[in-house]
């Protein structure tokens, strides 16, 4: 009995620990955005941070037809947005691209006014592929 006490001692940090990972799954993530400009004639890679992981939600038994149901997913809370400019480009080319930058992540219900609510993509595709 002592011994089970022991290495109960002994886990609970570990336990905990895990627990607070999975609250705090969402969060700042490295990314690759491959951009290509068929009117520059030119390709390019941006390294840029956006917000990944997971955010604890519960799927009900039952759904009633009078609650608004929605799940909770790992969002942009603050973020600026940065610019690249294509070289080369011909005169009325669009030259630009802009792109948003994540500072802060949190576990909200996506936006899909203004936010693609899809699967981020984890695999990059280079400018070679085409």
């Amino acid at each position: 009995m002592r011994m089970r006490f022991v290495v109960m001692v002994m886990l609970l940090p570990a336990l905990m620990r895990a627990g607070s990972e999975c609250r705090s799954s969402c969060r700042l993530t490295n990314i690759s955005i491959t951009v290509e400009s068929e009117e520059c004639g030119s390709c390019f890679t941006i390294d840029t941070t956006a917000c990944a992981g997971l955010c604890k939600t519960q799927e009900s038994v039952y759904r009633s037809p009078m609650m608004l149901y929605y799940q909770n997913t790992c969002n942009f809370k603050e973020w600026i947005y940065e610019t690249y400019e294509f070289k080369g480009c011909p005169a009325r080319a669009d030259s630009v691209f802009t792109y948003p930058v994540a500072l802060s992540c949190e576990c909200s219900k996506c936006n899909s006014d203004i936010t693609d609510c899809g699967v981020l993509s984890q695999q990059t595709i280079s400018c070679n592929a085409h």
